[in-house]
């Protein structure tokens, strides 16, 4: 008796989590992925994280006054630096509690998109396996800056302290972030008070990675993603174009790419307004701890290791999303030429032509990411960040 068995096949396209895992993973560790029912709750974990790491954020706030107050200009440029990375984590950490609901959308959009491609004829598929490959690449690229600038402050601490106490007795003990506690500075370098703060310091650079490896990778995600729609709109118009048999599917075809043209354009908004704010955030942040690290080396007169590689991370992290958006921007500006340039002029039919002419006039408006429509987001505005900081470099060294 031969017995069948109905095997569903595997789906090619999954949804965000499965595709993104790195990305998703990285939102989840740092309670940020987007869950409705469960943002109450991830709230009130954050700030019960936040409430344990209360006493390092005492002393590091007590110690950058006491620095600005005596004019001790390096130890509070190198607390600035710092400080400019736990403030983008608590706007950050707080506004995406705050916008978990349009982050939701924005994930659920990219999730729908991509289970309807598995539906999709080999050419549009090929479209997504390019832009995927692109996406993969960013969330591991994310993965790996943040993870790395956190490690390489306990790292180089310990790797230093070891390798004196190989060439003597009477070592420096160095602390994650050195600087002075209030009511301990006594006993900072003893042990065992000594060892428990440097495993206290570990557990706030765990807290702080994968805030910084999620959100802003899932930014170049969904900026790739939106490019995607936009090359697979001209795709599906060229196609309907060349393919079409009858005037009648011509102009279905033309109506279905003008709703998917509209869902594009929608899908622009959710971007905008999901990451609006941290862009505008990122935007003024960035530029002092370029220049809070320029003017420690101007003071050392030698390049530190660790707040030197601080200062490239964080150009980095202005660049890629200025890159991104730079990228979508170029995108959304070929598209109206890419519409025209489809075969329109073959059928001489004057109701589909006002039908591209309807697509082609609002594909002219070019989708420029902004901060809080503020400030918009392209190579430009990484130049004027660049220069900005080595202005302001230049005045606090004058």
């Amino acid at each position: 008796m031969e017995i069948k068995m109905d095997i569903t096949p595997e789906k090619k396209y999954k949804v965000f989590n499965e595709t993104f895992k790195l990305c998703a993973f990285s939102l989840s560790f740092a309670l940020l992925y987007p869950n409705r029912k469960t943002a109450l709750k991830r709230c009130i974990i954050i700030t019960v994280i936040i409430t344990f790491c209360g006493g390092q954020l005492f002393w590091f706030i007590h110690y950058t006054f006491k620095c600005l107050y005596t004019l001790d200009l390096y130890n509070f440029s190198r607390n600035m630096t710092l400080a400019v990375i736990l403030i983008l984590f608590f706007i950050k950490t707080y506004y995406v509690m705050y916008a978990t609901h349009k982050f939701a959308r924005l994930l659920d959009k990219i999730s729908k998109d991509l289970l309807e491609a598995n539906n999709l004829e080999e050419e549009y598929q090929t479209l997504y396996d390019e832009h995927i490959k692109i996406s993969k690449a960013t969330e591991i690229f994310w993965l790996i800056i943040p993870t790395f600038m956190s490690a390489l402050f306990p790292i180089y601490a310990g790797a230093l302290m070891s390798i004196e106490s190989i060439q003597t007795d009477d070592y420096q003990r160095r602390m994650v972030h050195d600087m002075e506690l209030l009511f301990v500075e006594d006993i900072q370098s003893e042990a065992p008070f000594f060892h428990l703060m440097f495993a206290y310091n570990c557990v706030q650079c765990v807290v702080l990675v994968p805030n910084y490896c999620g959100f802003d990778g899932s930014f170049c995600i969904a900026t790739t993603h939106l490019r995607l729609k936009l090359k697979l709109l001209v795709l599906k118009v060229n196609k309907a174009f060349q393919n079409s048999k009858s005037r009648q599917e011509l102009r279905m075809k033309m109506n279905d790419a003008i709703r998917e043209h509209q869902d594009a354009l929608d899908f622009f908004v959710q971007i905008q307004n999901v990451y609006g704010p941290w862009l505008f955030a990122v935007f003024l942040l960035t530029a002092f701890m370029i220049s809070f690290n320029l003017y420690q080396i101007y003071l050392l007169q030698r390049i530190d290791l660790k707040y030197t590689a601080f200062g490239l991370a964080g150009v980095i992290h202005i660049y890629f999303p200025c890159q991104y958006a730079s990228e979508l921007t170029k995108t959304s500006q070929e598209t109206a030429v890419d519409l025209y340039l489809v075969p329109w002029e073959a059928w001489g039919d004057n109701g589909v032509t006002k039908l591209l002419i309807f697509m082609i006039i609002r594909a002219q408006k070019e989708m420029v990411v902004t901060g809080m429509d503020l400030v918009a987001f392209n190579m430009e505005l990484f130049k004027t960040i660049l220069q900005t900081s080595f202005s302001f470099f230049n005045l606090i060294t004058a």
